[in-house]
């Protein structure tokens, strides 16, 4: 896989991972990962899912114990 196809490279703001950088998608399946396995935000496998979507921008935003991923993502 080449890394074009991976998406844009974001940047997680705040939480435990702050500012490191994944390619997008290889971040949905972090997050997708944490779903399938059903992972709570408490859960030290489970910190993919507090981590907000931006509406547009490439800055993924800490919530604090907060679920932003409750349902399937695309």
């Amino acid at each position: 896989m080449a890394a074009a196809d991976r998406g844009p490279v974001i940047r997680l703001q705040g939480g435990p991972n702050d500012k490191w950088q994944y390619y997008e998608q290889d971040f949905l399946e972090c997050i997708r990962a944490a779903q399938r396995m059903h992972r709570r935000v408490g859960d030290p496998a489970g910190w993919p899912l507090s981590y907000e979507r931006p509406v547009s921008g490439l800055v993924w935003v800490w919530r604090e114990a907060k679920n932003r991923h409750p349902n399937p993502i695309d």
